[in-house]
């Protein structure tokens, strides 16, 4: 009687296991299927990217907001690459983008050449990517000059867990990348197929809209679904008055990581990555071409509202979150390396038209974006650069966009002289 009860249990525990096994090799079958579904259909690799009869790149088909684009230019044509994120990309539609802006307002100047600003903004990558992007494309289409766009909220904190070394760097630059539209998919779970799920599950149940949104956004804006989101406009159309969302302020409180001196060493990673950034830009520089760095502040660094939230939240005290701390870090590491390029700290500008009741993000937070007008800001602010510095063109009266504010990074604000020791103390002991 005892034997056949212990063989009855040794059985249940084999057919358990046996269920088990099935159940996770299934698992695993069916994220093998979707991974194959995504990549052929809402995702490609850098390596599977190839050029047209034409001599031409469909950009349009690979997730870009450009449409078709020549390897060659005209002589008479003056070329810029525009690499980033999100906020490369932009979270308005074509033509109101930032590299919309700036090429329609260059074209506008009294001048012979014809100007092209190609949007090669991708949401969800960072230096590393930057890096990939910029080899691939600039030995594949002709071009005068390059603008590479970080964001202070996310950007460099994401690399905390991605030390730089050159080793990495060389495997980044030599390495693939990934665009379309399943990139707009974060990947959250160990089976790609639960990060599309949650993204779903955000878009049609009402009870989580609240802290799911961001997904549903994205989801909603790559049109991997074909059903329209009724919801979805009742909540972009919200008023001033509106609470921060879960996902909104767990954004903010990891933009303050960059705004907050005592968390310098989280941000450790990505200034150094940045640096490589940025000696990339000044080698294309010594070739010849022009380079430009923007650094997109967050909502955080305008908001004060926002910023007694985050503090309150965080437990600081008040003060602690010092909006050009990045500007100024930004400036050092410029200062050591020499930079010869430009760099762009937009923040003083913004900060000028927020003031004056613009809407430079989302009133609503539906986004943690620039708006139209945004965008239409910082478009400008580039063009001003560009023309002033580089092309040495003549500005009409009425173009300047803040005529009365420096748009480089300030190195003597709060923290600057001790990021400058803290970054050199990196800087050697980087591998």
């Amino acid at each position: 009687m005892q034997r056949r009860i212990q063989k009855s249990r040794f059985n249940f525990l084999i057919n358990v296991s046996l269920v088990l096994a099935s159940g996770l090799i299934s698992l695993f079958l069916f994220d093998w299927v979707f991974i194959k579904y995504e990549n052929t259909f809402l995702q490609s690799s850098s390596q599977d990217i190839q050029v047209l009869e034409n001599e031409t790149f469909d950009l349009a088909s690979l997730g870009f907001k450009e449409k078709t684009v020549s390897a060659s230019k005209t002589p008479n044509t003056i070329r810029i690459l525009s690499i980033g994120d999100s906020f490369a990309y932009a979270a308005v539609p074509a033509p109101y983008t930032y590299s919309d802006v700036l090429e329609s307002v260059l074209n506008q100047t009294e001048d012979d050449r014809n100007f092209e600003v190609i949007n090669l903004g991708i949401p969800g990558i960072s230096f590393p990517e930057y890096l990939a992007q910029f080899e691939f494309w600039s030995s594949r289409l002709d071009f005068d000059g390059v603008i590479f766009n970080f964001y202070t909220g996310n950007d460099l904190v994401d690399m905390e867990w991605l030390p730089y070394s050159k080793k990495e760097e060389i495997r980044f630059k030599n390495g693939e990348f990934h665009i379309g539209k399943g990139t707009w998919v974060p990947r959250l779970y160990p089976f790609r197929f639960l990060d599309y799920a949650k993204a779903y599950y955000s878009m049609y149940m009402p009870k989580v809209q609240e802290f799911l949104y961001s997904d549903s956004q994205t989801i909603k804006r790559a049109s991997l679904f074909t059903w329209h989101h009724a919801l979805s406009n009742n909540i972009i159309a919200g008023t001033e008055n509106l609470k921060l969302p879960p996902f909104y302020i767990k954004a903010m409180r990891r933009a303050s990581i960059a705004y907050r001196l005592n968390k310098a060493e989280r941000t450790r990673n990505g200034y150094l990555w940045l640096l490589a950034v940025m000696e990339l830009a000044q080698k294309t520089i010594e070739s010849g071409k022009f380079a430009l760095i923007l650094n997109s502040p967050s909502n955080l660094a305008f908001s004060k509202n926002i910023q007694e939230l985050i503090s309150e939240l965080e437990g600081i005290p008040e003060g602690t979150l010092d909006p050009h701390l990045p500007g100024a870090m930004v400036a050092v590491l410029a200062e050591m390396l020499q930079f010869k390029g430009g760099i762009i700290d937009p923040l003083d500008c913004l900060a000028s038209y927020a003031e004056a009741g613009k809407e430079l993000y989302f009133s609503n937070y539906s986004d943690t974006h620039w708006t139209r007008e945004g965008n239409e800001i910082v478009g400008r602010i580039l063009a001003d650069h560009i023309l002033k510095d580089w092309l040495k063109i003549e500005r009409s009266e009425e173009f300047p966009v803040c005529p009365d504010v420096e748009g480089s990074p300030k190195k003597n604000r709060l923290g600057a002289e001790i990021a400058l020791s803290t970054y050199k103390a990196w800087l050697t002991e980087q591998p």
